[in-house]
């Protein structure tokens, strides 16, 4: 077409792209380090799967309308890509097409009939997106013009190639031009226009052209088509659609394994780290790149608060504000940012100590970053999260919230001791006696009283050590939960004991409080016991400690084989070494645990059991497995005062009402106390019971 002029606005174009793509790398580099670089065949299929398969969108039961309108508009853009390479090359050189993509192959034909089909498509999901944001104006989507005019590029990216082609196809059949700038005509696969329906619709638009009309039209959509697409590249850096470039790299380096990024341990013996204040995230330069990559990710899209626990019972958390402020607080101090890394790694190269004291002292005249608790993120707001990880499940794109979140009440916790209040009395109990009831821990073991349980003290040999936490240790109401099932045990032959008065509280609380030094000297307490007694499996009727000891403890050396009771019930049942009745009269639901489900997918398990003791069958709530509610206990909230909004667990507790059940079950002590005691508030507690899967186990017990 003009190889100049292609040239100079190609040229023009990825100079401003790469100034400002060269400044947003820098400020993810000046960030605290990530190690993302792990599992490279894992990490490839989880970005086809999540950021090319798009299954968060299209997976989900609820809006996949939306979702299947996003995905076929990426997967449209992405087929339209090839083309838009080739015209890139017919501006330098016509006739130009890719390897294997031209006429004598029928992938080229094949190819170019997947384009058209694509550009239409993608035509009628942007009419329809106009229409949601519009019209149906859904509650989670803000209506900004950025939105409006990425539609509306596309819908020009998609309309000039569609007008180009009908051109191209108009000025051969029309107007005597065979050679149309490389038309397709093999006699083995047709010609061109015979695989293209939706262009040769538009050139049909434009029939009545005269030749030399149609050539000019010819060369406005192509040179429209590339300077829309040039323009598109910029402004995706600077707004919300930079997850247009950002998402595959983000899902890529997204946590494997473990279902997020555990918190961090933190160097509690680093004595520059407290002079710093430097324990957790008190600035916004103490995220770590994956987290500020996070933040450039966001798509805005309002899946999180939709689906979070919090928002929906009219707390002050809203992961879309949440993320927006970080962004903002991020971009603000970009220079301070890098400079404060490049002054900083001066001081790791130089041995001066005369140069060390001048370079802080140029630091500490960049300490114009606020707080980001108080002066960017409000108290409640920080506080308000249950760590459900509701938000982290539904995200298209693998944000990871909640361990942000949790560095940031560290940096409360260790270097401000700005928590909330009431946490006070439930920390006193761990550091004095090892629970946040702070019963004292001679108690521990009063539950098992006459049920012939051994300690481990007592003996050792044995295949399993249960683990009973705090809740079935002290709780009245978990402690049945604990009798039900160690009769489970006894009944099935499974050779296990318990520490008794030597088990103290996994941590799990400590840390999702930020009082990251109470959890490592809990968890280090109790990795020596178990390793005095060589344990090796561990049955946890509590998916808080679950998680605790699967998953983290391995940070401070203690690996272990640990199994939730209902994993371990379930197996028994299958081996025969219990048998079931289907005794349970009346209607029956489950309430899957966060702990338990999102944390550790344990989901068809409880389930299964539950089909076996029930002659009514079992029906699912409306939220339910990876989509579960939270009953609000998570996070430390179950010893938090809940004054703002609406009660989580009264949520919950209506929609089990709603199923018309006249039994919940649950997995986890802390989500039997919620439940019940939002069916007390609902005055519901004698319609409909709540009880543990080893409750019902017991009871259904031949």
């Amino acid at each position: 077409m003009n190889p100049l002029l292609m040239s100079v606005l190609i040229i023009v174009a990825l100079v401003v792209f790469g100034r400002t793509m060269i400044r947003k790398i820098q400020l993810l580099k000046a960030l605290e380090p990530a190690d993302r670089t792990n599992h490279l065949k894992e990490r490839l299929k989880e970005m086809v799967m999540l950021a090319i398969g798009q299954k968060r969108l299209v997976g989900r039961s609820k809006e996949r309308a939306s979702g299947i309108m996003h995905a076929l508009i990426f997967w449209g853009f992405c087929v339209l890509l090839i083309r838009s390479i080739t015209l890139y090359g017919e501006g330098f050189q016509e006739g130009f097409q890719l390897p294997f993509l031209g006429e004598d192959y029928l992938l080229g034909y094949l190819y170019i009939g997947l384009k058209d089909i694509m550009e239409g498509i993608v035509l009628l999901m942007i009419l329809y997106a106009v229409f949601r944001r519009a019209v149906l104006k859904p509650k989670r989507l803000h209506n900004t013009f950025e939105a409006y005019l990425v539609l509306g590029l596309i819908g020009i990216l998609m309309v000039s190639d569609l007008l180009y082609d009908g051109a191209r196809y108009n000025l051969v059949q029309l107007h005597g031009n065979p050679d149309a700038l490389h038309y397709f005509n093999n006699p083995r696969y047709g010609v061109e226009f015979l695989w293209t329906p939706i262009s040769v619709g538009a050139g049909s638009l434009v029939s009545g052209l005269s030749a030399e009309a149609t050539g000019i039209l010819l060369v406005a959509m192509f040179w429209l088509h590339i300077c829309t697409q040039l323009t598109f590249l910029n402004i995706l850096p600077i707004g919300k659609h930079f997850h247009v470039i950002t998402a595959l790299p983000n899902v890529f380096l997204k946590s494997l394994g473990y279902p997020h990024e555990k918190p961090k341990l933190l160097d509690l013996e680093d004595e520059a780290a407290w002079e710093n204040e430097s324990l957790g995230v008190n600035h916004i330069h103490q995220l770590n790149w994956k987290q500020g990559l996070d933040l450039y990710t966001c798509t805005e899209c309002g899946r999180c608060r939709e689906v979070c626990p919090t928002y929906t019972t009219d707390k002050p958390l809203n992961l879309h504000d949440f993320n927006d402020a970080l962004k903002h607080e991020l971009y603000e101090n970009t220079d301070n940012i890098i400079k404060r890394a490049g002054l900083s790694d001066r001081i790791r190269q130089n041995e001066d100590v005369d140069q060390v004291e001048k370079i802080k002292e140029q630091i500490a005249a960049l300490n114009s970053e606020k707080q980001l608790v108080g002066d960017v993120i409000a108290q409640d707001t920080l506080w308000a999260c249950t760590t459900c990880r509701a938000c982290e499940e539904v995200c298209p794109v693998a944000i990871e919230h909640v361990p942000r979140i949790i560095a940031m009440r560290q940096g409360q916790t260790l270097m401000s001791e700005t928590y909330p209040p009431e946490l006070n009395v439930s920390l006193k109990g761990l550091e004095r006696n090892g629970n946040p009831w702070g019963i004292g821990y001679d108690k521990r073991a009063d539950w098992a009283e006459g049920l012939g349980v051994k300690t481990m003290a007592e003996d050792a040999d044995v295949d399993y050590l249960l683990w009973v936490g705090c809740a079935g240790s002290f709780d009245d109401r978990s402690r049945k939960v604990s009798k039900s099932l160690v009769k489970i045990l006894q009944k099935a032959g499974v050779s296990f004991a318990i520490l008794g008065t030597e088990e103290k509280c996994t941590g799990d609380f400590a840390r999702r409080v930020g009082n990251e030094m109470l959890f490592q000297m809990m968890a280090q307490e109790n990795i020596e016991t178990l390793n005095r007694y060589n344990v090796k499996k561990i049955i946890a009727a509590c998916p808080h400690c679950l998680n605790t000891l699967k998953h983290e403890y391995p940070q401070m050396g203690g690996n272990y084989e640990v199994i939730h009771h209902s994993q371990l019930i379930e197996q028994l049942v299958k081996d025969g070494r219990i048998s079931l009745k289907k005794s349970w009269e009346g209607p029956l639901t489950y309430h899957d645990p966060c702990y338990l489900g999102r944390y550790n997918s344990v989901y068809d398990q409880p389930r299964s059991i539950l089909r076996a003791v029930t002659n009514y069958g079992f029906s699912e709530l409306e939220r339910y497995g990876r989509e579960s509610f939270c009953c609000g206990a998570g996070g430390g909230r179950m010893w938090m005062e809940e004054t703002i909004g609406k009660r989580i667990n009264v949520e919950r507790s209506e929609e089990i009402v709603r199923q018309g059940v006249s039994t919940v079950a649950v997995a986890c002590p802390f989500c039997l106390t919620m439940i019940e005691d939002g069916m007390k508030t609902l005055e519901k507690e004698e319609e409909i019971k709540t009880l543990d899967i080893a409750e019902l186990v017991e009871k259904s017990m031949v």
